[in-house]
């Protein structure tokens, strides 16, 4: 192997390892789910309806709200059929809903919303 080859594969390595080195980190850093504030009112016609109106455009405000509604537990919230059917709010995670200034995954707004009820407000 000629000095040249030798020295670009030297360099070459170095720069792989000290890249690798300064990717990791002796520090762990970990993203701690945001807390849903429970004083947060969830609005049907504001938050869910517009979410809801992306996928079933061409369904009315009451049908829409009747689906939901039927697919809710307002006792068990977590339990609530919509958000283990639901492929939208299921596939790749969870899509996420602006209330207020948060930014909120769908099944925590709708988990809120049948706490609070489930109105059509």
């Amino acid at each position: 192997m000629n000095r040249k080859t030798w020295i670009s594969r030297l360099v070459t390595a170095t720069l792989i390892i000290a890249g690798g080195l300064s990717l990791s980190s002796c520090e762990k850093y970990t993203w701690a789910k945001q807390e849903v504030p429970q004083d947060l009112i969830v609005s049907f016609t504001e938050t869910l309806l517009p979410f809801c109106k992306s996928c079933h455009g061409s369904w009315s405000t009451d049908r829409t709200y009747d689906k939901l509604f039927a697919n809710v537990d307002t006792v068990t919230p977590a339990s609530s059929r919509v958000i283990s059917i639901h492929s939208s709010i299921t596939a790749f995670g969870s899509e996420m809903l602006p209330i207020d200034t948060l930014l909120l995954p769908a099944t925590d707004v709708i988990k809120l919303w049948a706490s609070q009820g489930a109105e059509k407000n």
